[in-house]
């Protein structure tokens, strides 16, 4: 265990993990009993899915975590040469200190970036209580001694249909997206669902 820097720090199973985003293909699973199923990496990139034939995030297998492009984006923009990205997606986050404490289906990232004076906390978990809905909870905590002003985005892909559309009908199905702007995020309710078990009225919605 030593070797890979893997430390328990309870009881209950809860481990943490010093640069996590060098081992490759980790990732962890989030979950609970109503199957609602996700998957989540230290770079916040995986999938989420109620079953085959819905996906908020596009499907992906283990190859696919570590190469794909989408995940769970935050940026902290402070000024066009400080642009930070808490899924490690850019070069300002190359040099950044970064932690793992995950326990039974739950994940946290812990990254400071002393450059910045910026710490961010990315908890990711699904609810016991049975909602179709992963939590993706964010701390940032000023560790400088100056005042620092910035913009928060965030920036997640909402893929919404079958997995069957990574292979067949991917293009026409994007056609049938329908996206409403919610006070609090992005909705997407596709007007129909398209792949091998025909054409459907679709009555799922997707959102962020």
């Amino acid at each position: 265990m030593e070797k890979f820097n893997w430390k328990f720090i309870d009881k209950n199973g809860t481990f943490a993990c010093k640069d996590p985003q060098k081992f490759s293909r980790l990732y962890f699973p989030l979950a609970n009993e109503t199957e609602f199923m996700s998957s989540i990496t230290p770079l916040l990139k995986g999938d989420i899915k109620t079953g085959q034939n819905t996906f908020l995030l596009a499907p992906v297998t283990t190859e696919d975590l570590h190469n794909m492009r989408s995940a769970r984006h935050f940026w902290v923009y402070i000024d066009k040469n400080h642009i930070w990205s808490l899924a490690g997606a850019n070069g300002f986050s190359s040099n950044d200190t970064v932690t793992q404490e995950s326990g039974i289906l739950w994940q946290k990232i812990i990254r400071v970036n002393k450059k910045l004076g910026l710490k961010a906390e990315i908890l990711n978990f699904v609810p016991a209580s049975g909602e179709h809905v992963e939590i993706m909870q964010l701390n940032l905590t000023n560790i400088s001694k100056r005042a620092i002003k910035f913009i928060a985005t965030s920036a997640i892909s909402i893929y919404g249909r079958s997995a069957d559309n990574l292979r067949d009908h991917h293009h026409v199905t994007s056609l049938l997206n329908r996206i409403s702007l919610h006070k609090y995020g992005v909705i997407n309710k596709p007007v129909m669902t398209f792949d091998e078990r025909g054409h459907r009225i679709n009555h799922v919605s997707y959102y962020v």
